[in-house]
């Protein structure tokens, strides 16, 4: 498949998380609101996203999972960047030798370590490492999926929890 179409179609997912997100939005009454989380999601990730879904009074639930997709909007367009980068450019593939045989060896069980380091570096970050490791881009995302919502709905429900107790002391 040729690079413009691979685009087309990451970008093409982008725009359906946008929307998954904007429709949650739409269902709690809080477009505004959505579009900020959703902004917020993509330019610090998911993790900040959700601590300022508490101060916009979503509910745990509709925090978590808006400030999930808003985090997936650039992720498919940055795949395909970061697979261009590694298997397109012949001086990357060279330099990236050592770590495919690392990958070979030990790759079905290293891209689990993306699972603790995501909710700390991000999924972005987690997403170039796995490129860079030469890891599966199906277990890369796997795991970081996994790292980010569960850290996400962590965070939502444990802040709403925190700040119920809190409230009537306020």
């Amino acid at each position: 498949m040729s690079f413009s179409r691979r685009l087309l179609v990451g970008l093409s997912f982008g725009a359906l998380f946008f929307a998954l997100a904007l429709f949650i939005g739409l269902l709690v009454h809080k477009v505004a609101a959505t579009i900020s989380l959703v902004g917020t999601s993509v330019a610090l990730e998911a993790q900040p996203a959700a601590v300022a879904s508490l101060p916009l009074r979503f509910h745990p639930l509709a925090g978590a999972m808006i400030s999930i997709l808003g985090n997936l909007v650039p992720l498919p367009v940055l795949m395909l960047l970061f697979d261009e980068i590694t298997n397109g450019w012949s001086w990357m593939k060279r330099i990236l030798r050592k770590a495919e045989l690392w990958s070979d060896k030990y790759g079905k069980y290293g891209v689990w370590i993306l699972l603790p380091l995501s909710p700390v570096l991000g999924a972005y970050v987690c997403i170039g490492i796995g490129y860079l490791m030469r890891w599966k881009p199906r277990l890369i995302v796997r795991s970081v999926l996994i790292g980010m919502i569960l850290s996400t709905f962590i965070i939502t429900f444990g802040g709403e929890s925190i700040i119920r107790s809190i409230r009537p002391y306020v």
